[in-house]
């Protein structure tokens, strides 16, 4: 069992030919298209024949290894992701589909939407040549092309570029064909993907991250269709984005890590819209990871090198691989504790990396072109591996897994004569921050008493502060509308009936917005246990459509005395309230917090 492998190969059962895919690790997510709780997988396949006047792609659904649905798609896509837009129930993933300079969103396989990012204003000079072009007679032509020659090509509108590329013959058409369209630069999407917006929890509402060949960043609001944040790579036009990763939510904070064709790595923050050079290479990179637990960004190069960055841009460790890495793929196993990465070499290797150790590996007959991990079908942890010829390879890790460095290569890399590793430590080495919990477990042990009496100060402190952050929250709620920028707008009103001991409260929901969803709402009742008795003080309410009000009512018994059935002495005019809270699921914070004044009850003869 010592030797077993950790993962297991998925064979095809029936002797229908395999389906064949030519994709990119970008161009491949999971998803929960038909929300049966089957995560299929979708892919691009992009066809590259030579009889074909130009390359086209087709988006295919993928469930196991069978192929269930395809459809074609318009342009080659640069990426694609599964996500959610909002907190609906039940939930439906969207697909987003980035295809040159636009989005394409997919809703139960059907288009839905099309985003384009805004264009650029184009340059003086440019917009006077085409305000010419069509009214100046033809020999006039070449001195206003040569004007628009002078203009950066990367400056240049799409319409002027392919006018400077055709010949004589073809640019009258072109001229006429054109000379209505609007003269604007726009980019092409070449990298995206998700970041939470608020939670980390599963299958959250998220925003799409666009990286543009202009070298701008985006984040796209995909249920609304607004931008709401905007940054750039830095201030070199010619650095323009190859990879990106993030890291982190919307609403918090969260950390972009862009990397360039010139081999310049950037980081941006929410409150930081210009990247920060981490660090650059004098070549280009195939990979780009930021890790969640430890925050290190790895990389890896065309010179078959491994690498790993702080945030500072300080060099952790890198490793000389045998071969050029052609792919790079986290492995979160939380049920594990570990992160993993992944690394497709030329030639068909597949590596399995622990920080700077080598902790698994296998190999196939062919080179590895694109790679895809996660929950696919009714498993947690399947890699699913797509080679140069199309093959489509499924491997399943097994449940008692094991990912430790062997101990032949620590030994090497102790001693320094392994050449693979060009960092020389010992994982067996005692940290520094180790060394630091040692010694302040010795000196807790000798001065024990006044460890716990300072302990004590310190917990009382926090539950004080705790209380007194829950009585402000509370405060700061109390209004009849929600003033939550980042949610749907709610109104509360309440009316009491009854004249006692047993009353009918009624709550009456309102969305005052206009075209967002009030949904994951949840009120909760609070009453000084002496005075009322509330049977049910929680209600979960459904989703909240504008202009459409929810009523919601609960029942509200006043505490009688047993003898005399009269309200208790306590019970003044002062305290007869009833607090009303109403709460998104997952905060803290409610949305409204009020008190609703009861009436006096009546005795119970």
């Amino acid at each position: 069992m010592a030797g077993a492998p950790n993962w297991l190969h998925v064979d095809t059962e029936d002797d229908s030919p395999p389906p064949q895919l030519t994709t990119l690790s970008s161009c491949m997510a999971l998803s929960d298209v038909q929300c049966d709780g089957y995560v299929r997988m979708l892919a691009a396949d992009i066809s590259l024949d030579d009889a074909s006047e130009e390359p086209s792609a087709t988006l295919k659904v993928f469930r196991g290894l069978k192929l269930k649905q395809e459809q074609p798609l318009p342009g080659i896509p640069t990426a694609i992701e599964s996500l959610y837009i909002d907190e609906s129930e039940p939930k439906t993933p969207v697909i987003a589909v980035a295809i040159a300079e636009s989005v394409l969103f997919y809703r139960h396989l059907k288009p839905y939407f099309k985003y384009t990012i805004p264009a650029q204003d184009s340059e003086d000079l440019e917009l006077e040549v085409w305000r010419k072009l069509p009214v100046m007679k033809p020999n006039a032509h070449p001195a206003l092309l040569e004007s628009l020659r002078n203009i950066d090509h990367s400056k240049l509108s799409r319409k002027s570029q392919r006018l400077l590329q055709m010949g004589e013959e073809e640019r009258e058409d072109f001229i006429t064909l054109h000379k209505e369209s609007p003269v604007g630069r726009v980019g092409s999407i070449v990298a995206m993907c998700c970041i939470k917006r608020i939670s980390s929890d599963a299958n959250p509402p998220s925003h799409l991250v666009l990286a543009t060949d202009t070298g701008h960043i985006l984040i796209l609001e995909p249920q609304g269709f607004n931008l709401v944040f905007e940054g750039s790579t830095c201030q070199d036009e010619t650095a323009v984005p190859s990879l990106i990763s993030v890291q982190g939510t919307f609403e918090t904070d969260f950390c972009i890590v862009v990397a360039t064709r010139n081999g310049g790595v950037y980081l941006l923050r929410k409150s930081q819209s210009e990247g920060q050079e981490i660090f650059k290479l004098g070549i280009p990179l195939t990979g780009l990871l930021l890790l969640p637990i430890d925050q290190t960004i790895i990389a890896s190069t065309m010179d078959n090198r491994y690498l790993c960055y702080s945030k500072r841009g300080k060099l952790l460790y890198q490793v000389q691989l045998g071969e050029l890495p052609v792919s790079l793929l986290p492995l979160p196993m939380t049920h594990l504790g570990l992160n993993l990465v992944a690394i497709a070499l030329k030639g068909g290797v597949v590596k399995f990396y622990l920080q700077r150790y080598l902790v698994d590996e296998f190999s196939l007959d062919e080179t590895v072109d694109a790679m895809l991990y996660g929950r696919m079908g009714m498993e947690d942890h399947v890699l699913t591996l797509v080679t140069q010829s199309g093959q489509i390879v499924v491997k399943i890790l097994r449940r008692v897994s094991r990912f430790e460095p062997k101990p032949g290569d620590l030994a090497n890399k102790r001693s320094g004569n392994d050449q693979k590793s060009i960092v020389d430590s010992s994982i067996l080495d005692k940290p520094k921050k180790s060394s630091i919990f040692v010694e302040q477990a010795e000196r807790e042990k000798q001065h024990a008493k006044s460890t716990y009496g300072s302990f004590q100060v310190e917990l009382w402190r926090l539950r004080h502060t705790a209380a007194r952050a829950t009585i402000d929250a509370i405060n700061s709620s109390e209004s009849t509308i929600s003033g939550d920028l980042t949610h749907a707008p709610v109104k509360l009103s309440a009316e009491v009936c009854g004249s006692g001991p047993a009353f009918r409260l009624y709550l009456t929901v309102q969305n005052l917005s206009t075209f967002k969803m009030a949904s994951n709402l949840v009120v909760l009742l609070h009453a000084d246990r002496r005075h009322y008795t509330i049977a049910q003080t929680l209600a979960r309410l459904p989703s909240v459509l504008p202009g459409v009000p929810l009523r919601v009512d609960f029942e509200v018994v006043a505490v009688l005395d047993p003898m005399d059935k009269l309200p208790p002495a306590s019970l003044t005019p002062d305290n007869s309230l009833i607090r009303v809270m109403l709460m998104k699921a997952g905060q803290a914070k409610p949305l409204i917090a009020a008190a609703v004044s009861m009436p006096q009850s009546e005795a119970a003869f």
